[in-house]
């Protein structure tokens, strides 16, 4: 059974924890996993083992099932290999995202590391903000990570049920279930492996859902950062032309030069804004390009596996379906949050009295204008992050499960 108190035992827990508490829930999630980006440089030997040990067993789960899935295929039962792969799409994609985490550690590093001294120097107005955002990125990981952990459990406690079931109806003797159906070199029927093989495969679990609830938040969680960075962008440019005197129409030489300075200092923080996106956008294109491809295919197998299975099996794959919905929302909805409030920020430059100072003041609008047009997305080569995309992906989704069932 997975347990937030398994990143407890990370030693360098208790000293970090305060620095990152906008993004709490999502590290104890991965420290799960063992794999943290901002601790890379003083990750202690054996958590580097634990990430070893969870890459490992996720590999013999995804090679044990996908062999398990090709022989009953091959012997022609088709809910077999259906019920047995569809386990095995969730592990690899798993096992991609925390390779691609690892390859990228030192560029996820960065960001984090430069969402945290923003933060420290952050202007006590843009608390109520972040403290709102903050809230909202928790609460997205705690029901992502609610969702696939109540799916684990069910693919856990269901073949005890059956077992039982099949107990009390007299069946003798009674057939071993295991939680996951995969290839074994040996007889799962033999007390001692059945319990080995058990508790292997729910360890499985930990794994694969801590890599996905995990990293895939921590995403949006620095989007939800970053989109409010562009609201505390927009709320600094109203209230200075609030401070504009309305009462002549050409500004005095000393409100100029006050003007100016203002805006210099917003426009330099709006370009280390736009800078932050695009080494997000850098650090994250493998897992955002992973989810927007594979996850279309993962929902038609999942929603496969429902009409195919008979009996409880049925209830395993809702919450597994609602994970992998909600997995895909949260990487379209953060692209578009990010592309809308880059977009309010060139509004409010617009409805800026810029006609009332000098030429050096008007250019420094249009150049916020300009890069809040065109610099700030985080989309990856064939898609684009936006709602848009999260639609026409489950339309496809849609359209592979009905070109499927006509073939049941």
């Amino acid at each position: 059974m997975v347990s937030f108190g398994a990143a407890a035992s990370n030693p360098l827990d208790a000293e970090t924890t305060p620095q990152w508490d906008i993004f709490k829930l999502q590290r104890k999630i991965l420290l799960i996993f063992g794999l943290w980006p901002a601790d890379r440089l003083v990750r202690p030997w054996y958590v580097k083992v634990l990430i070893a040990i969870n890459l490992a067993t996720l590999a013999i789960c995804m090679v044990g099932e996908f062999l398990h899935g090709l022989y009953a295929y091959q012997e022609g039962d088709l809910s077999e290999s259906i019920e047995s792969i569809c386990p095995t799409v969730a592990r690899i994609s798993g096992f991609l995202r925390m390779v691609f985490y690892l390859a990228n550690e030192e560029k996820i590093h960065r960001v984090l590391n430069n969402i945290r001294q923003t933060l420290q120097d952050e202007h006590p107005r843009e608390h109520t903000i972040t403290k709102h955002l903050r809230t909202l990125g928790q609460q997205f990981t705690f029901y992502l990570f609610l969702m696939m952990f109540f799916a684990a459990c069910l693919y856990g406690i269901t073949p005890f049920i059956i077992m039982i079931y099949n107990w009390v109806q007299g069946q003798r003797p009674l057939v071993k279930l295991l939680p996951f159906k995969l290839a074994l070199p040996y007889d799962s029927q033999h007390l001692f492996h059945f319990v080995v093989t058990t508790l292997f495969l729910n360890y499985a679990s930990a794994p694969t859902i801590t890599s996905q609830s995990g990293s895939d938040p921590l995403f949006s969680g620095v989007c939800l950062y970053i989109y409010g960075q562009f609201q505390a962008i927009r709320l600094e440019m109203e209230a200075l032309a609030e401070t504009v005197d309305g009462s002549t129409l050409k500004s005095s030489a000393a409100e100029t030069h006050r003007i100016n300075l203002e805006l210099r200092r917003i426009s330099k923080r709006h370009q280390a804004i736009i800078d932050l996106v695009s080494e997000v956008r850098s650090a994250f294109t493998p897992n955002v390009l992973l989810v927007y491809t594979a996850t279309a295919i993962i929902m038609c197998i999942v929603c496969i596996a429902m009409l195919v299975v008979e009996g409880i099996y049925k209830l395993t794959y809702l919450p597994y379906a609602f994970a992998e919905l909600t997995l895909l929302f949260l990487y379209s909805y953060s692209g578009t949050i990010i592309r809308d409030s880059s977009e309010a920020v060139q509004t409010v430059a617009y409805d800026f009295p810029w006609y009332r100072y000098d030429r050096n003041t008007r250019h420094l609008i249009q150049m916020m204008m300009i890069r809040a047009q065109y610099g700030s997305n985080v989309d990856v080569p064939f898609f684009e992050t936006s709602m848009a995309s999260f639609s026409a992906i489950v339309r496809t989704a849609s359209s592979y499960i009905t070109l499927m069932k006509s073939f049941l």
